[in-house]
């Protein structure tokens, strides 16, 4: 006996029955039979062929990244690095620094003679960002601007980083084949599969800046004592805003302490009071208002149960330290409250910053804001030293779900801040209705076409024709079960792939047939028909599978969302088309007129 057609028939069995068993997961989940799979199968496969958007629903959004933001962040810390180097290197005493508009930097020296030291040899090593617009040393005036050019670098980074940081921040969510793209300034963001529940929390981890910035108050500031005199006068306009500080308001009895601030439980309150105040009442350029919602407690510490409320602080505009410096982040627990916090720990450069910071400003608050919202402003009581700090998680909910919170901060300080903020401008939820139909629709067309083709060979070219139709339904079930592998999703365009493949196939049966057929009118025997048919036709049906692989490699490495599943569908089809096409029908002829001795083919 022939061992080597033995080989074959063995390999080609087995081939078979690890496809099959590969395809069991997908078959029952598409049955609705999860729960009847065998235990080890549930133990020991996993993957399965998912659907696509389209198939199954999700959500689709759209994002515009909020570039000029980028641009400014980008504006203040070069303004604080350069404000640092004059005072320690060229000794500057008092200088102003203030950003006007986007991307203005405006130096204001006391002493107008020293405007001559940030010349252009201090900024030599920022002419690629930074140009001198103009100077009035009379005045004591230097004007520098961010360079075009690298304006539009600063937007092409806040959007290419933005993508990638909703990449990893998806990818904590454990969502199957996202589709997430760059479309100019806008992120599209495609996430098939999911439930309504998760939505929300799908969407909030995704649009969550993470910018985590610290920054100093101004305690004792004249500004905020000027401000309270005018929320004061303007009570009857604005009654809702309180005037107070810790452990006093203006309806105890005493003399105010000095560091003032606003509260009121409409946030939109103290802002539309600011927004008010004529020009020279204005929050100077170099501080800024910010707020944190506060719960209200009596005398001892004990929340009141009233609604919370929005309180102001006065800090400077320039962050010490910000989260780009973050190395890691955990969820820990409170010794003292128990209630859950993140714990953050710097880089080296990271740690020396938060060091020199505390040291400068023991006695002072410093406050964390976490997305230009303040998450608490602890009191400096001594030099931190080590690099870690901690984000307390408030407490207005019960503990898991601060729990919960705590996690999903962690998740995204891990993954990285967005350079920019994001607006969601389009949101679309594909419910499950839209989803089956197409579904049913894909396999009715599917089963219709697969029928006709079957019928056609079976008629046309009859034994050879079952031949061809065998080959035919292990082609799809060799690709299944790759996608099953792979745990790929299966979209329309994906479907449209298989059943491309499948007319391929076909293809290339009728290639091979009609050349084993003109081989048995030239008179030769059916053994030397079948080997000079498949041999001649190879290269022709192996130069169209190569085109065509070569075109699916091209939609696969420059198309997107759905092209990306044609063309994966396509890729795979093609390879176990070329194998079931060529060596296993040639191995199915080769038994019918080698091992039964076959004289005639029916062709």
């Amino acid at each position: 006996m022939d061992r080597s057609w033995v080989y074959r028939v063995l390999s080609y069995t087995l081939l078979t029955v690890v496809a099959v068993v590969f395809l069991t997961p997908t078959i029952a989940s598409w049955l609705g039979k999860d729960e009847q799979l065998p235990g080890w199968v549930k133990k020991h496969i996993h993957n399965k062929i998912l659907l696509g958007l389209d198939l199954q629903g999700g959500l689709h959004l759209v994002y515009e990244v909020q570039v000029d933001k980028a641009v400014s962040d980008k504006a203040d810390r070069l303004s604080g690095d350069l404000e640092e180097r004059l005072r320690r290197d060229k000794h500057v005493k008092d200088v102003k620094v203030d950003r006007a508009g986007r991307d203005e930097i405006i130096f204001t020296f006391k002493d107008p003679n020293e405007a001559k030291k940030l010349d252009r040899e201090f900024l030599k090593d920022y002419r690629k960002n930074l140009y001198e617009e103009s100077r009035d040393l009379a005045k004591g005036e230097v004007k520098l601007r961010i360079d075009q050019d690298y304006v539009d670098e600063l937007r092409d980074y806040a959007v290419r980083q933005g993508v990638e940081t909703i990449r990893n921040r998806v990818d904590k969510l454990a969502v199957s084949e996202p589709t997430i793209i760059r479309k100019g300034n806008d992120i599209v963001v495609e996430l098939p599969g999911l439930k309504p529940d998760d939505f929300e929390r799908v969407k909030r981890q995704i649009g969550r800046t993470a910018q985590l910035e610290f920054k100093m108050a101004d305690d004792g500031s004249e500004y905020m004592k000027k401000l309270a005199g005018i929320a004061t006068a303007k009570k009857a306009e604005f009654p809702g805003i309180e005037v107070a500080h810790d452990g006093w308001s203006e309806k105890d009895s005493g003399t105010p302490h000095s560091d003032v601030y606003l509260r009121d439980k409409n946030k939109a309150e103290i802002e539309r009071f600011l927004s008010s105040l004529p020009k020279d009442d204005q929050v100077p350029n170099d501080h800024e208002i910010a707020y944190e919602q506060k719960e209200l407690k009596d005398e001892d510490g004990a929340a009141t149960g009233a609604e919370k409320t929005w309180r102001t602080y006065y800090l400077h505009r320039r962050a010490e330290l910000t989260g780009q410096y973050i190395t890691d982040a955990d969820q820990t627990w409170d010794q003292q409250t128990g209630r859950p916090e993140v714990s953050l720990q710097f880089d080296h450069e990271g740690a020396n910053l938060f060091e020199k910071a505390t040291a400068n400003s023991i006695g002072r608050k410093m406050a964390i804001i976490l997305d230009e919202k303040v998450n608490s402003a602890p009191v400096i009581e001594g030099r931190i030293g080590g690099g870690r700090a901690r984000i307390t998680m408030g407490g207005y909910q019960d503990t898991f779900q601060l729990q919960n919170e705590a996690k999903d901060l962690v998740a995204v300080l891990k993954t990285g801040a967005l350079p920019a903020p994001l607006k969601k401008t389009f949101e679309t939820q594909v419910g499950p209705t839209l989803g089956k139909d197409a579904v049913d629709k894909a396999k009715f067309s599917m089963l219709v076409g697969s029928l006709v083709v079957i019928f056609f060979m079976l008629i046309y070219y009859r034994v050879s024709g079952l031949i061809a139709n065998i080959a035919m339904i292990l082609n799809i079930v060799y690709q299944l079960a790759v996608l099953a592998a792979l745990g790929a999703t299966l979209t329309l365009p994906g479907i449209a792939g298989v059943v491309l493949t499948v007319g391929m196939a076909v293809d290339a049966n009728i290639i091979i047939y009609e050349r084993i057929r003109e081989e048995l009118r030239a008179g030769k025997s059916a053994r030397g028909a079948v080997e000079a048919g498949f041999g001649r036709a190879f290269w022709t049906v192996f130069d169209a599978h190569v085109t065509n692989l070569v075109a699916g490699i091209v939609l696969y490495s420059y198309g997107t969302g759905p092209i990306r599943g044609f063309a994966v569908t396509l890729i795979i089809g093609i390879i176990a088309n070329l194998f079931t096409s060529v060596w296993l029908s040639r191995s199915m002829f080769d038994y019918l007129v080698n091992r039964r001795q076959a004289a005639t083919l029916s062709i």
